[in-house]
C-alpha cells in the first residue's frame, strides 16, 4: 500500500513532521509527500497532517480568527479529498485534516474554541472517556453531509467524525503523538481504517 502525505510548509521550506511518517510505518506502507504537482493516482490512501488554518471563505464565514492561512495548502488538501472522494481512497485526517476534509465535504467551522491549545483533555468515544492531547484553536461547527460524530471533548467540540459510506476518518487530536497513550479502542479505528 502506498500512502501520500500532504507536504505543509513555512516561511522557509516545504516539509513533513516525522511523526506522521514513523505513525505510517507501523503499517509497513510505503510512504511519500503529497503536492500539488503529485500525481494523485499512483496512492492509494492519504493523510492530511495538521497545519496552518483554512481560509474561512471556504466555509462561508468573515474571517475573525484565522491565522496563517495559505492558499497552496488549501488547493492541496482540497485536490486529495476529491481523489478520496471520487475513487473512494482511504483519507485520515489528522487536526488541520480533519477541518479540511469538513469544510471541503461541505460543513463549517467555529474560528475560534477555548481550552484546545496545548492542553490535554478528555473525550467521550464509544461510551468511555479517553485523554488525547490538543494543539488547536478551531474546530468543526456543522458536519459536512454524509458524516458521523464519534467523539466529542467533554465542552461539545467535536473530536472524531467518519464518512457513513466511505473510508474517510478525521480526528481532531494527535495520536502520533500519542500511540503509547491511546486506548485499545482508539487504536482499533486506526487499524480498521
Amino acid at each position: 500500500m502506498k500512502i501520500g502525505i500532504a507536504v505543509r510548509k513555512n516561511d522557509v521550506d516545504y516539509f513533513v513532521h516525522q511523526s506522521y511518517v514513523l505513525f505510517l510505518k507501523k503499517i509497513n506502507a510505503s510512504i511519500d509527500i503529497v503536492t500539488l504537482q503529485s500525481d494523485l493516482s499512483s496512492f492509494d490512501a492519504f493523510l492530511l497532517p495538521g497545519g496552518t488554518d483554512i481560509d474561512s471563505r471556504y466555509y462561508g464565514q468573515a474571517p475573525y480568527a484565522c491565522f496563517q492561512i495559505d492558499e497552496e495548502m488549501d488547493q492541496l488538501d482540497r485536490k486529495i479529498i476529491l481523489e478520496a472522494l471520487q475513487r473512494k481512497k482511504p483519507l485520515l485526517g489528522i487536526c488541520r485534516g480533519i477541518q479540511s476534509i469538513n469544510v471541503f465535504l461541505g460543513g463549517t467551522l467555529k474560528q475560534n474554541v477555548l481550552r484546545h491549545q496545548s492542553e490535554n483533555h478528555f473525550i467521550l468515544f464509544q461510551n468511555e472517556y479517553h485523554l488525547v492531547n490538543s494543539y488547536h484553536h478551531q474546530a468543526i461547527d456543522q458536519p459536512a453531509p454524509n458524516f458521523e460524530i464519534l467523539a466529542y471533548s467533554l465542552d461539545h467540540e467535536i473530536e472524531m467524525i467518519r464518512h457513513r459510506n466511505l473510508p474517510i476518518l478525521g480526528v481532531q487530536f494527535h495520536p502520533e503523538l500519542m500511540e503509547s497513550k491511546i486506548n485499545e479502542n482508539i487504536l482499533n479505528i486506526f487499524s480498521d481504517f
